[in-house]
């Protein structure tokens, strides 16, 4: 169950990140992805949470490392 950003999962809570549509535009820019950059921008919604992220990145074959790179996490 998600609650205002977070997730409720068996009594625990796991804050989930949210980040804007231009974001993530902007990041498939920088990798050189303009293409998938406009359909971002077409179609996410704003904001959009880590899971619609990932799950846009790996339908369009982006590594799942790459993304946790470029949102500065490590993978």
């Amino acid at each position: 169950m998600r609650y205002g950003g977070v997730r409720l999962t068996r009594g625990l809570v796991i804050a989930m990140e949210e980040y804007s549509r231009q974001h993530v535009v902007d990041l498939l820019n920088r990798l050189g992805q303009t293409e998938l950059a406009e359909e971002a921008a077409r179609g996410m919604p704003d904001p959009v949470d880590v899971d619609q992220i990932s799950a846009f990145w790996v339908q369009h074959g982006l590594s799942h490392d790459e993304l946790i790179s470029e949102m500065g996490g490590s993978p």
